[in-house]
């Protein structure tokens, strides 16, 4: 069952059928309503609700896609359409329609079942069994059956047996509860004639109709609203056979509510003026009641608990009135009762939006009834009672007043000072003298201290008589001074009692000793007077002043029996040490860079310190002060105080014994006609950082002085400045000092010639550079590479076939800064000479007509062992290659020799090179690399130059076979 308090709404158009064919299209059509006060964006779907209906999710379609967009109270029109295939199973299919609007109606789904009936086709030679029902009267979703929640409708179904059995029929209304209705089936006659029973279901023989009754009778408080509760007809035969029927209800709205007054009376205050309200929903809505009582005369104010109240149907509350009365003058003292009638009134309550419900609410309302009783009797006696004794009070306090103006009056005789004058912190005290004439009437005095008839301080003084001592004549001690209470002859004749206590201004009762019990004799014509002798500290500045006392009386205690003042005395000045002067010697310092003078002396010539720039003045602080009055200082004080005003520097104290300077102050300090003068006293404070320094002169006049104190200005102490970075070094110049070859310049000879010998013995000349020095200064010697010293020498070995190349010196610093110089060797072949004539090639210089010189080689022994190590030189070392094969031909290489040991060993073999093994070629071409000049073999061949290999010489020059080569082949082009 399905109630309507959903905002969307689903409307069947009429004619929609049930049945279709298989292999058939059908359309239903539907209107979904939008119900509500907002726009709502509305899903559509089906659901099966059995697994052979699932099917149906596949056949059906939308005329409209999800989400559709419905403005409130407006509706749209939907049409499924259903695409049965023929190899549809005919049968009975059961669906539900959902709607939803879940963003702006959460939680809230519309559902309605509907079937669908596929019947098989107009070829197939079955007929349909399925029973034909129907439900009387008809109902629609536009046109409801109205019910009053608790009254009875009665429905009739009227069933056809449709099959070829005998089938019994029951009804299943699974979505109402039982209390909601009543299922009627015919009776059935028994075998036994004349009787007849109920029975649970309805029988029929196949062609045959009946008719089962329903009764729906909800009960009284069902909700009202819109129920469109599902009927199921049920065949025994085929129990999978599900046929459904929506019938549709409208719960009428029912608003009755009832009140109820208890009590209807109450009499106050013998009574509780309390009430019981009872409200009872009798309807099948949720009312809002807001409760208020009304009274014409407004003598009581009623409080309802709670004022407003919320009834679901059928329920029940109590609200409790409670009267008080608020005019309570108008109670009668008499034997009469006082009537007051109120009226309970109900209004419903407002919506949160302001409307007013127009709900029903009850005409008659009970009407409550206060009695109010008279006061009792009792309570006019007490009014008598209470005024006689107002009026007797009266007569008591005025016949004491009488009594006590018969009484003495206190006054003050005499109140005076010891001096005149007095000096500023120098007396502690002023002594002060005061008599008072029957101190036994006194509850207080007050010394008053003037200037200028101003009022300076007060202090008050409390007397009791029964705490005065016995004994005439002795002394007690009271705050700031002492009395004694003595007794003289008056011709008045008043007796006195001298029997006081005295107490402190705040009220406390001092102790007295009574040494003596002995009681003076109370003539009558003897008076008692108070002496007393106080102290009153002397902590006012310089200036004129007086003493006033005024005493008061027991009797009254704000008026002023007697009032005395002394005579003016003065308070003299006191000379005072003054700090006339606090101050630094400089108002910044500044940290001591020690780094930055070492630089700075290291850049110029400084010979004196005081040539440097002048800086500020390095930390401590130094100080300077100067104070007057010297012979009235007892101490002083110095501290720092850093900006975030914690101690910077501790406290300083000096002490001054006999007027004469301390030890620590004589190297800076010097006393002048009292006045102390003091130069760079140096403090503690050495970090960077603003400080400020109190000088403070202690007085040594006496207790109470003030100290005097100085602050200095703010004192900055700096930050050393940092030491500036060293200026960047200028590039070293470029300069080429020499670059020789055989020891003749390349700048006046750029080139040389050497002649080779025809046995091929290799020539080797001297190459040596120097440039300008410098710690930038890139050395290099091409095609050989980098060079590891700026001034160096080494030897080379010519080609041993005629070539050309060209020797370059390169020189560049940081700042990219380069220099270059070269000269071109070149060799050629000469005349067969002995090997002494080989150093012809050193030195000689060059000629248009190259002249054969042989090149010296160095000297070998022919007893040299093969194992002996070469002599090193600096020069590039090559790569050992394998060795030739006798009918290879050598490569001429050219190359830096080592130097020639001075003298042989007996077991060292000839000067040994680095050189690489002749590598065969095909067809020798000029070859020029990095190598030692080989050591000739005993057979000497034109074509093949055999050699012994040597072990490497390790040498960080780079190998530039490859680059001579090039440049060679590249010359002769």
């Amino acid at each position: 069952m399905t109630v309507v308090n959903n905002p969307l709404f689903i409307e069947e158009i009429p004619g929609n059928g049930n049945d279709i064919r298989r292999g058939s299209t059908i359309k239903r059509t539907i209107i979904i309503k939008n119900i509500g006060d907002i726009k709502a964006d509305v899903d559509i779907w089906i659901a099966a609700t059995d697994n052979k209906s699932d099917s149906l999710l596949r056949w059906c379609t939308f005329s409209e896609k999800n989400p559709l967009s419905i403005n409130a109270k407006e509706s749209k029109q939907i049409t499924f359409n259903f695409q049965i295939p023929q190899e549809a199973i005919p049968d009975i299919y059961n669906y539900e329609i959902l709607v939803e609007a879940a963003s702006q109606y959460p939680g809230k789904i519309f559902r309605r079942p509907q079937q669908l009936r596929i019947l098989p086709s107009n070829q197939d030679a079955e007929f349909g069994n399925e029973p034909a029902y129907s439900i009387q009267p008809i109902t629609a979703s536009a046109n409801p059956l109205p019910l009053q929640a608790g009254e009875k409708l009665e429905l009739k179904i009227k069933v056809e047996n449709r099959s070829k059995r005998v089938d019994r029929y029951y009804l299943n209304c699974s979505e109402l509860v039982k209390q909601w209705y009543t299922v009627s089936y015919p009776e059935s006659s028994l075998n036994l004639p004349g009787l007849v029973k109920e029975t649970d279901g309805l029988e029929l023989n196949p062609g045959n109709a009946g008719e089962i009754t329903l009764i729906l009778h909800p009960p009284q408080y069902t909700p009202a609203g819109n129920y469109f509760p599902t009927i199921n007809l049920v065949s025994s035969n085929t129990e999978d056979l599900v046929l459904l029927d929506v019938v549709y209800l409208q719960i009428l709205p029912d608003d009755r509510l009832s009140l109820e007054l208890l009590p209807l009376e109450r009499k106050v205050p013998l009574e509780a003026g309390e009430f019981e309200i009872e409200i009872i929903n009798h309807g099948n809505i949720r009312r809002e009641i807001s409760i208020f009582v009304n009274e014409l005369e407004e003598i009581f104010s009623y409080q309802l608990e709670p004022s407003q109240v919320q009834l679901a149907p059928g329920e029940l509350q109590t609200v409790f009135l409670k009267a008080k009365p608020k005019k309570w003058w108008r109670r009668n003292f008499w034997k009469k009762d006082l009537t007051f009638n109120f009226d309970i009134e109900l209004e419903n309550t407002p919506t949160q939006t302001g409307e007013i419900p127009d709900l029903a609410i009850p005409k008659q309302l009970p009407q409550g009834t206060l009695v109010w009783e008279p006061r009792p009797a009792w309570l006019l006696w007490l009014i008598f009672l209470f005024c006689l004794g107002l009026i007797a009070s009266i007569g008591i306090f005025f016949l004491l007043k009488y009594l006590n103006s018969q009484k003495p009056s206190p006054e003050v005789l005499k109140v005076e000072t010891t001096l005149n004058e007095y000096q500023e912190y120098k007396e502690k005290d002023i002594p002060v003298d005061l008599y008072i004439k029957h101190p036994e009437q006194v509850s207080k005095f007050a010394i008053i201290r003037l200037q200028s008839n101003v009022e300076i301080d007060r202090k008050n003084v409390l007397l009791e008589s029964d705490k005065f001592p016995k004994q005439l004549n002795k002394p007690f001690k009271i705050e700031n001074g002492t009395c004694k209470l003595s007794n003289h002859q008056d011709s008045t004749g008043n007796k006195q009692k001298s029997n006081n206590s005295l107490t402190s201004g705040t009220g406390l009762k001092l102790p007295f000793i009574q040494e003596n019990s002995t009681s003076p004799s109370k003539s009558p014509s003897n008076i008692n007077i108070l002496k007393c002798q106080l102290k009153i500290p002397n902590n006012q500045k310089a200036g004129t002043y007086t003493f006033k006392v005024e005493v008061f009386p027991k009797q009254n205690l704000q008026q002023i029996a007697s009032t005395q003042i002394t005579d003016s005395f003065i308070i003299k000045p006191t000379i005072l040490p003054i700090i006339t002067e606090l101050s630094s010697t400089v108002s910044a310092y500044q940290e001591v860079n020690t780094e930055l003078i070492k630089a700075l002396i290291a850049a110029s010539p400084i010979q004196n310190i005081s040539e440097l720039p002048t800086v500020l003045k390095s930390p401590p602080i130094l100080l300077n002060w100067q104070i007057s009055n010297f012979d009235k200082i007892k101490e002083l004080k110095i501290i720092g105080f850093a900006d975030d005003g914690s101690i910077g520097s501790p406290q300083t104290s000096y002490l001054i014994k006999n007027n004469s300077l301390p030890n620590e102050l004589t190297k800076f300090c010097a006393l002048t006609k009292n006045n102390l003068i003091c130069k760079s006293i140096p403090t503690n404070v050495v970090q960077p950082g603003n400080y400020t320094f109190k000088l403070t002169a202690i007085p040594n006049i006496g207790e109470g002085t003030p100290e005097i104190t100085k602050e200095t200005a703010k004192i900055k102490i700096l930050p050393k400045t940092p030491t500036p970075p060293p200026p960047p070094i200028p590039p070293t110049p470029v300069n080429i000092i020499s670059f020789t070859v055989n020891g003749k310049s390349a700048a006046t000879t750029p080139s040389f010639i050497c002649e080779l010998s025809e046995d091929k013995v290799p020539n080797q000349i001297s190459v040596g550079w120097q440039v300008q020095e410098g710690e930038d200064i890139k050395v290099e010697l091409l095609p050989f590479g980098n060079m590891t010293k700026q001034q160096d020498s080494l030897l080379m070995a010519v080609s041993q076939r005629p070539s050309t190349y060209l020797l370059t010196l390169k020189v560049t610093n940081k700042a990219g800064e380069q220099k270059t110089q070269g000269v071109m060797i070149e060799t050629v072949e000469g005349p067969l000479t002995s090997l002494s004539k080989l150093s012809s090639c050193v030195g000689n210089t060059a000629k248009k007509t190259p002249a054969k010189v042989s090149s010296p080689t160095p000297t070998s022994s022919p007893n040299a062992s093969p194992t002996s190590k070469p002599t090193e030189t600096i020069s590039p070392t090559p790569k050992p290659t394998p060795k030739a094969s006798p009918t290879s031909s050598p490569t001429e290489t050219i190359s830096p020799t080592p130097k020639p040991t001075p003298k042989a060993s007996p077991t060292s073999s000839p000067t040994e090179t680095i050189s690489p093994t002749p590598t065969p070629t095909p067809t020798p071409s000029p070859a020029v690399t990095i190598s030692p000049i080989p050591t000739p073999t005993p057979t000497p061949s034109p074509a093949v130059t055999i050699s012994p290999i040597p072990t490497p010489v390790e040498d960080k020059l780079p190998r530039i076979e490859s680059k001579i080569q090039d440049d060679s082949v590249q010359l002769r082009r």
